[in-house]
């Protein structure tokens, strides 16, 4: 080992140590946050109540013994208000026959239609609510809106003069008897603000004077919106750090709007299961235990059963017995969720948690015959690279450097191993297992060493609450993919050329076979494909859940770490070119464990665990499938056992 290597050798522990602790941090922060509220929305209890003829008290009482502990309140819009029959919008044409809409000859109406600037396209909101009235005048004002506004005895007119209409997602606050329903029930609150991003200051000061006397425990903008306006923006922040109210975002939606929010609340944020109702009890239970959700915002059933409320009690227990067991704690009023502990990595801890990266880039380049110094040259022009880049856009340093991590290592392991020396032709299974299982450890040890990291050069509260993703996922396979073909093709021809066909016609039909497999899979990546998962598949990764701890990524344990098992085994037996089709397949494997990583919203422990699992399944299918090949092979050439 020369100078130069000792050096990048050096540079590699220290990444790798400095990763290591900060995923220790991010290991200690969840496992310290075990805490979860189970909330239903009181305008489903309202409903499930009149399905069932009780009192929502009621309702509330029943869903809370069962392990119910919060009541989410949503904020009223116009429209939900024109749905309750407390609001009735017409247009000037509807107007017109306005004894049918409304029952009544007005004299008002009358002398509307009789005005000079009488608009058929307007919009005209009546309302008996004095309040409602005064209030939502006021907030279309604030918006711009230009209106007028009529009264005659108990109806109130309020006329949206260009017919430009959207004024119905307006927010005309808090259903003041359902906080008081939460509080007399000793119900922890939640409150759903809608249209946030329109909100006008005038709007955020009414919000916020109808709620300061309440103890809410989580504030969940609607879309995960922020409002546009920055005093809306501040006056939302105070009122949140006054009362230390966390923010609740929906776990499925684009959460990047409100990264910079959430940063000023140092991070006072809980992540938020909300789905339709189902009965998948596994998906509540990954929800709190592997994507770190800390609120369950359930919806109850409302139709399909002969009693509603019994259903949905027992629905709720199975969560609350389900979440228990595995070792979390229900919140009941007084007790609330809490927010991840903040911590953040500076630009420098990160700087230094990439080098390590240098190591995995220069062993690929001696391997694959670069001149030592001409290497050399190389890897000192990708540090001063990194430096800049660090300097200039950190974002984009961190991007960069992430997909060099989440490529390099994997098909380092796996290039290794495909360029590893001769090995006499074993005559025993004993000596062909351990030499397939010693370069299968050596290639998922360098794997996890890229996983390691990957956390070190992203680790933060921002990327744990995933506000901040790695955003290469598709793309550290198809980079992975396209750096070990290219290696693969360059050793059976010597050089790339163009002047001479560099695959024969079966090898060009084996690579197209390949490339459909990796785009089906790498379609299958992520939270939503275009190709469907088949129920049967569905139903196996049910039994994995129910069977393991966690369930291990099919990809891995079924493909990717037996193939390597078997390429380990294949190679020295003398099946070179059978090896290297087998090394590919095994690319998967190590390439989706550094993917697990990538997911930093996911628990460390649970990426631990289903990577560990994963290498365990894989080395048993493995071993069992090169096992019956050497077997087959002992018979047809004659091995002495």
């Amino acid at each position: 080992m020369g100078k130069f290597e000792k050096v990048l050798t050096v540079l590699l522990i220290v990444s790798v140590i400095l990763s290591a602790y900060l995923m220790a941090i991010k290991i200690s922060i969840e496992q310290g946050n075990k805490k979860v509220e189970i909330s239903v929305t009181e305008k489903e209890v309202s409903m499930l109540a009149g399905a069932v003829q009780k009192s929502p008290e009621d309702v509330l009482r029943v869903l809370k013994a069962a392990g119910l502990t919060t009541l989410a309140v949503e904020e009223t819009t116009v429209k939900d208000m024109q749905n309750s029959g407390r609001i009735l919008i017409l247009n000037g044409w509807q107007l017109l026959d306005h004894k049918r809409f409304l029952g009544v000859d007005s004299l008002l109406l009358q002398e509307l239609f009789t005005k000079k600037d009488f608009n058929p396209i307007s919009y005209y909101v009546f309302t008996r609510d004095v309040n409602i009235f005064k209030k939502l005048l006021s907030f279309m004002k604030a918006r711009g809106y230009e209106v007028k506004s009529y009264a005659e005895n108990d109806l109130y007119i309020i006329q949206e003069v260009q017919g430009t209409g959207g004024f119905s997602t307006i927010g005309l606050g808090f259903d003041d008897s359902s906080l008081d329903m939460a509080d007399a029930l000793g119900l922890n609150i939640v409150v759903m603000v809608k249209d946030v991003k329109q909100k006008t200051p005038q709007e955020m000061n009414s919000l916020r004077s109808q709620l300061s006397q309440r103890d809410v425990s989580i504030l969940i903008p609607q879309g995960n919106e922020v409002p546009s306006n920055p005093e809306s923006a501040r006056i939302l922040k105070s009122y949140m750090r006054a009362h230390s109210i966390k923010m609740g975002f929906d776990e499925f939606l684009d959460s990047g709007k409100l990264k910079e929010f959430i940063k000023e609340l140092d991070y006072s944020a809980i992540r938020v299961y909300n789905r339709p109702p189902h009965k998948w009890m596994d998906e509540y239970l990954l929800a709190v235990r592997d994507r770190n959700d800390r609120l369950l915002y359930l919806h109850l059933f409302l139709s399909g059963q002969k009693d509603m409320l019994a259903y949905d009690r027992e629905h709720i227990g199975q969560i609350k017995d389900m979440i228990v067991s595995h070792g979390f704690e229900i919140a009941p009023s007084p007790v609330r969720v809490e927010g991840f502990k903040p911590f953040n990595t500076s630009k420098t801890v990160s700087l230094f948690a990439s080098l390590g990266i240098l190591w995995a880039l220069w062993k690929i380049m001696r391997i694959t015959g670069v001149e030592e110094r001409f290497a050399s040259k190389i890897i000192i022009i990708i540090l001063i690279l990194f430096n800049a880049l660090a300097v200039r856009n950190f974002a984009l340093f961190r991007d960069v450097a992430g997909l060099l991590a989440a490529v390099g290592f994997p098909a380092l392991g796996i290039y290794r191993e495909m360029k590893k020396g001769k090995s006499p032709v074993p005559k025993d299974f004993k000596r062909t297992f351990k030499l397939a299982f010693y370069g299968y450890l050596r290639s998922i040890g360098i794997t996890l060493l890229g996983a390691v990291i990957l956390w070190g050069i992203f680790g933060s509260t921002a990327t744990l609450l995933g506000l901040e993703k790695f955003r290469g996922v598709k793309a550290l396979y198809i980079f992975s993919y396209g750096v070990i073909i290219l290696l693969y093709l360059k050793d059976i021809n010597g050089r790339l050329s163009l002047r001479k066909p560099i695959l024969s016609l079966g090898s060009i039909l084996l690579f197209v076979l390949f490339g459909g497999v990796l785009f089906v899979l790498i379609n299958r990546t992520g939270n939503y494909s275009v190709i469907p998962i088949p129920k049967w598949e569905l139903s196996f990764r049910i039994w994995l859940e129910n069977t393991l701890w966690v369930r291990p990524r099919t990809k891995e344990f079924l493909i990717g770490f037996p193939a390597l098992m078997v390429a380990g085994g294949l190679s020295p037996m003398g099946y070179d070119r059978w090896a290297g089709w087998f090394y590919m397949a095994a690319l998967l494997g190590t390439v989706s464990m550094v993917n697990t990583f990538s997911h930093f919203h996911i628990a460390a422990l649970i990426s631990i665990i289903r990577s560990l699992e994963g290498v365990a399944l894989g080395a048993i299918l493995g071993t069992a499938a090169l096992g019956g090949f050497y077997l087959y092979e002992r018979r047809r050439k004659g091995y002495n056992a």
